[in-house]
């Protein structure tokens, strides 16, 4: 079963600041799931915030 992180959970799965994580959420760099207000994650969005995104990738 899939598992949902919170903010604070997702930035320190990546190790990260939650402030920058909710950066990346505004700017689109991770994708999320809302609810409502809540906003949640799951493992492959964090995966995703690995990969290149397609405005920084070289040509």
């Amino acid at each position: 079963m899939a598992r949902d992180y919170t903010y604070a959970e997702a930035a320190a799965k990546l190790r990260i600041a939650e402030t920058t994580l909710r950066r990346w959420v505004s700017k689109g760099r991770i994708p999320c799931h809302r609810l409502g207000r809540k906003v949640r994650f799951t493992d492959e969005d964090l995966a995703a915030a690995y990969k290149p995104a397609a405005a920084t990738a070289r040509r």
